[in-house]
């Protein structure tokens, strides 16, 4: 799988590629998550389009409030309401 190294967020990149390292060696269609039905396949699918898509937002180019929004939870917001 192709590295993230020239995306214009390094840290976006830097966990690209830490997931590419994991996902690489994984069986074709292995289940992630049970519980979601997460697959192997699905997460190289997300890294290819990431991969395809890393220079499509720049930083200059996001509004001023859109920087507060991206504010990271210590949990992933998974529950429905």
């Amino acid at each position: 799988m192709a590295d993230f190294d020239d995306t214009f967020d390094p840290d976006l990149g830097a966990a690209c590629n830490r997931l590419a390292a994991w996902v690489e060696p994984l069986p074709e269609g292995a289940v992630i998550d049970a519980g979601s039905q997460l697959t192997e396949r699905d997460l190289a699918l997300i890294l290819r389009r990431l991969y395809a898509t890393r220079h499509a937002e720049r930083p200059e180019a996001v509004p001023a409030d859109a920087a507060v929004r991206r504010v990271r939870a210590s949990v992933p917001i998974t529950a429905k309401g």
